[in-house]
C-alpha cells in the first residue's frame, strides 16, 4: 500500500511537470505597453510620500530551452518625489500650506525574469534589475492657504525648477538629474494580453547635487555648526496594468 502511495504521488508530479512544459511560453521577442500609478518617496528628505502616474513600453525575450526564463528592458517615463504638508509664515501671520516636489524621470529597467503559465491562459512571473533614469523636469511648488500680494511672493519664491543647480540652502530640493537602483516586479497575464504587474524600486544613487550639499555645509559651518544633508534617494511603489502585442 505504501509504495502505491508512493507510485501516485512520483505520477502526479511527472505529469504536473509535463503539463508545465506543456504550458511553457513561447521563445522570442515579444512587446508590451503600460500604464500606472506610483507611491513615490525621497528618502532620508523630510517630505513625505506621494503619489503619480507612469507609462512606458517593454520588449521581453524568453530565452530558448531556460523553462520561462527571460530578458526584458523598457523605456518608462516616471513622476516620482514628494510632498509636504506645513505651515507658512506671511507678514507675521501663520498660514497652512503644501509644498510639493515632482519628479520627472526617462527611466531604462533592465531586469531577468522567470515565468510559469498554470494554464494556456494565465501565467504568473517575476523580475528583477537594475534600472537607470535621467530627470527631464519637474518643478518645486509652495500652495499657501492664503490671499494677497505677500502670499503670492512668497509662493513665487520656492517656485522653481527642481533639476536646476542653485546653492540656496532653503530649497532642500535641489537634486541633481542621474539617479539609478534596483527594482523588482511580480506580475500576472491573462490570455496572453491583459497584464498586471506590482513593484517596487529601491534608488542607489544620492540625488542631491554636490554643490549644493557643500554650499549646505560651508553656510552652517560659518556659523560655528557642523550640518550636513543626508544622502537622499528615491524610493518608488507601483501598481501597473500593461498590454502585450
Amino acid at each position: 500500500m505504501k509504495k502505491f502511495f508512493f507510485l501516485v504521488i512520483a505520477l502526479a508530479m511527472c505529469a504536473g511537470n509535463a503539463k508545465a512544459l506543456d504550458n511553457e511560453p513561447e521563445e522570442g521577442f515579444t512587446f508590451m505597453g503600460l500604464f500606472g500609478m506610483n507611491i513615490s518617496k525621497l528618502q532620508n528628505h523630510p517630505y513625505n510620500a506621494k503619489v503619480g502616474a507612469m507609462m512606458g513600453a517593454r520588449a521581453d525575450y524568453v530565452l530558448p530551452n531556460a523553462h520561462g526564463t527571460y530578458l526584458t528592458a523598457g523605456l518608462d517615463w516616471t513622476m516620482k518625489g514628494g510632498k509636504l504638508s506645513h505651515y507658512a509664515d506671511v507678514q507675521g501671520n501663520t498660514f497652512s500650506a503644501t509644498s510639493k516636489a515632482p519628479l520627472h524621470y526617462f527611466e531604462v529597467p533592465v531586469r531577468v525574469g522567470f515565468r510559469y503559465n498554470f494554464m494556456d491562459e494565465l501565467g504568473v512571473y517575476g523580475e528583477i534589475g537594475p534600472y537607470f533614469a535621467v530627470g527631464i523636469g519637474g518643478r518645486h511648488q509652495l500652495s499657501i492657504d492664503a490671499d494677497g500680494e505677500d502670499a503670492n511672493v512668497v509662493e513665487d519664491e520656492f517656485n522653481y525648477k527642481i533639476f536646476k543647480k542653485s546653492s540656496d540652502i532653503d530649497r532642500l530640493c535641489n537634486f541633481q538629474r542621474w539617479d539609478a537602483g534596483i527594482g523588482f516586479r511580480v506580475g500576472a497575464e491573462y490570455n496572453e494580453h491583459y497584464n498586471l504587474l506590482i513593484g517596487c524600486d529601491w534608488g542607489l544613487a544620492d540625488i542631491y547635487r554636490d554643490s549644493f550639499r557643500d554650499a549646505y555645509h560651508d553656510f552652517y559651518k560659518a556659523r560655528g555648526l557642523d550640518e550636513s544633508l543626508p544622502k537622499v534617494k528615491n524610493f518608488n511603489f507601483s501598481i501597473t496594468f500593461g498590454y502585450r502585442l
